[in-house]
């Protein structure tokens, strides 16, 4: 591969190889900056703290240095131009540790169009750490912005259509930076309490992004999703290659789970048990205790909601319509075992119930839902998430709290996707109806309370919003009447932007109270949750709204902490600022080390990373006064081939398409289940293994 790397770096460079080359490729990595062969000195630019080049073994490294209470920050720059790294999956670097204690650092890989020097996404970083006395080669991802250079997007994409990532593992997203162009990578050791030396070295381009076989003969290379719902043309610890494989991992799986039991800090609720003891109601609520919000659960005891969505058997269906030859097997409708996941009429196929029938038998359904719940209990989770297939009708031997989706039916109005319209006399019966179509939640003591709909659409500016209101929807909807009369009684038109932003503030406000003043109705035991507000939809009018309606507001925020919120617009600052607890209920750090070709909206370097990043991210969460919880996305990987009905084909689960947990993610799950009570509660720190 690379000429000047160590005896270390040799072993893991060649232990990847057999991982990840199939066949007789021939592929090199593209040496970046060694800091020895034609460096120039002005390809580092030292921002903060001591960085220089010392002789190590005969090498030429780069060292940084920094006293306690100190971070150092560098900038890597090409000899000239930019550096074309298209071809390549990873930008990989050498990292030794030569502190007493691990050291955390960033890395911010930039193209000439960054605007804003931020950790967050639209931008691409990653976060990092090495333990002391390792040099770990850290694989950068290099997410792929598809809108800023059509030239970083591979001629064959078109073959693989409706999928956010294409083989081997080119992410093709609406974030990232031009792998085309990449002009800057900034390194920020960040600060600790103790003295910190680390060295950096072979800065390259690495991993083949392209399959070979793709490149130079395509229709061989299909089909390339085997019978188990993975890829093809790779090879990766833990893959499944036979039936027998399936076996062998439920018997390994079954005396692991016995190892390690539910967290012994939980109650029956998953409550802090041996914290301090509140009011008990028989159902969950919400306090303010000591300056941190928390939930208090049935029995009184302090809650911190660590959750997953979609746990259980979800279906994952795929389109075999025109994808049918990226399948090695797909069954014959009158196959007497397979063909029942054939969908009649339509051309689609459930793949995950397939792989369910091989490894646990034509009962699977029983024998999962009873696996799931074990899982999850031995994983350190407290709470089903929303969409989670078991969250009614657990044994009680098994039973967890869970949160409840509903789906709200009624008129749109548009282009508020999602929302059905609060101004129709209809709509605080329409929640109500969906209340009771979970009627067994409204008063089990397990059911903390109720999402309505998902993920709804405020649009990007109010005031564009609310003339669309009026310009796309028919003069009978009930929204676009309300605002013709908002503005006729203030004698203005839609040029008043005041009058403007008023009715967009009444809009959201009518909404909120409407679905609160329903559910109060029909289960004033259970908690009002909101609805799952993403990044596109921060207006600081929803957040007002949101926070005065709902006993918990609940975030799907993809970033790499909690320290803040990335409010896309300045216009929308501060944003929810209020004295309220929040949850989150969607975040995830994916990997494209086992097969897949997209990680989801929340990204890591590898599966290691990926259990890194989780502890931070939770950790941020616990130590936000307001924050009450965080629910990952989600349980299981999505398709290899996208799901039936968008583009998601995403490393976003703690199990693979075909059934396996991913280790080096639930060891971290396990142990942040197992301190994250004393650690919100201020009586000790911890740290990923």
């Amino acid at each position: 591969m690379v000429e000047k790397i160590g005896i270390h770096s040799v072993s893991c460079i060649i232990l990847m190889l057999c991982f990840f080359a199939v066949g007789a490729e021939s592929f090199r990595d593209i040496m970046l900056i060694d800091f020895e062969r034609d460096f120039k000195p002005h390809q580092v630019v030292v921002d903060q703290g001591e960085a220089r080049r010392i002789m190590v073994a005969g090498n030429q490294v780069l060292e940084l240095k920094a006293q306690p209470g100190e971070a150092v920050k560098i900038r890597l720059f090409p000899t000239q131009g930019t550096w074309n790294l298209k071809k390549y999956v990873n930008l990989m670097a050498d990292i030794s540790n030569l502190s007493s204690q691990e050291v955390s650092f960033r890395m911010l890989i930039k193209d000439p169009g960054v605007q804003e020097e931020s950790w967050y996404r639209p931008n691409l970083s990653h976060n990092g750490w090495v333990k002391p006395g390792e040099t770990r080669i850290f694989p950068a991802l290099l997410v792929r912005h598809k809108y800023k250079n059509k030239a970083s997007v591979p001629s064959y994409v078109d073959r693989f259509p409706r999928m956010h990532g294409v083989p081997h593992a080119q992410m093709l997203v609406w974030f990232g930076v031009d792998v085309t162009q990449v002009s800057e990578v900034v390194f920020l050791l960040e600060e600790q309490p103790f003295a910190q030396t680390v060295r950096l070295d072979n800065i390259r381009g690495s991993r083949r992004a392209s399959p070979e076989l793709m490149e130079k003969n395509p229709d061989a290379f299909f089909p390339f999703i085997d019978v188990y719902g993975q890829y093809k043309h790779e090879a990766w610890p833990g893959k499944i290659q036979s039936d027998r494989d399936l076996i062998e991992a439920k018997k390994r799986e079954a005396e692991e789970l016995v190892v390690h039991p539910r967290p012994m800090v939980f109650n029956r609720y998953g409550g802090w048990k041996d914290g301090p003891s509140l009011r008990a109601t028989g159902h969950f609520r919400v306090e303010k205790v000591e300056g941190r919000w928390w939930f208090v659960d049935p029995a009184g005891k302090l809650f911190w909601s660590l959750g997953c969505n979609a746990i259980g058997l979800q279906m994952s269906r795929v389109n075999i319509g025109d994808k049918a030859h990226f399948y090695d097997w797909i069954p014959e409708r009158d196959d007497p075992v397979f063909g029942r996941y054939l969908y009649p009429q339509r051309d689609q196929f459930d793949s995950r119930c397939a792989v369910m029938h091989r490894k646990y038998g034509a009962a699977y359904r029983e024998v999962y839902k009873d696996l799931s719940l074990r899982r999850v209990r031995s994983w350190g989770l407290n709470t089903l998430g929303g969409w989670s297939d078991y969250a009614e009708n657990q044994p009680d031997a098994l039973k967890m709290p869970y949160c409840v989706a509903l789906y709200i039916r009624g008129r749109s109005v548009k282009p508020i996707d999602k929302m059905v319209d609060p101004f129709d006399p209809d709509f605080e019966q329409a929640v109500i109806r969906a209340v009771r179509r979970e009627a067994a939640s409204a008063n089990d003591p397990f059911c903390i309370g109720y999402f309505d709909n998902n993920e709804i659409h405020w649009g990007e500016n109010p005031l564009e919003t609310v003339r669309q209101i009026l310009l796309d929807n028919p003069a009978d909807s009930p929204t676009r009447q309300a605002l013709v009369s908002y503005l006729k009684e203030r004698q203005t038109d839609v040029k008043n932007s005041d009058a403007l932003l008023g009715f967009y503030s009444l809009l959201v406000d009518t909404y909120y109270r409407k679905c609160r003043n329903a559910l109060r109705e029909v289960a004033p035991h259970k908690l009002y949750l909101g609805n799952r507000i993403f990044d596109g939809a921060m207006r600081k009018e929803v957040g007002l709204a949101a926070a005065t309606y709902c006993d918990v507001v609940s975030f799907n925020i993809y970033e790499k902490d909690l320290d803040a919120f990335n409010v896309r617009t300045k216009r929308d600052l501060p944003f929810f600022d209020v004295d309220k607890p929040f949850m989150v209920t969607e975040f995830n750090f994916g990997a494209l080390d086992r097969g897949k070709f997209f990680t989801g909206i929340g990204y890591a370097a590898d599966q290691r990373n990926r259990g890194e990043n989780f502890v931070r991210y939770v950790k941020s969460g616990l130590r936000n006064p307001r924050c009450v919880g965080a629910h990952w996305y989600s349980y299981g990987d999505s398709p290899t081939g996208s799901r039936h009905v968008i583009a998601e084909n995403a490393n976003c689960g703690f199990v693979s398409s075909a059934d396996s947990p991913y280790p080096e993610l639930i060891k971290q799950v396990r142990k942040t289940g197992k301190h994250m009570y004393p650690y919100r509660y201020g009586e000790m720190d911890f740290t990923h293994d």
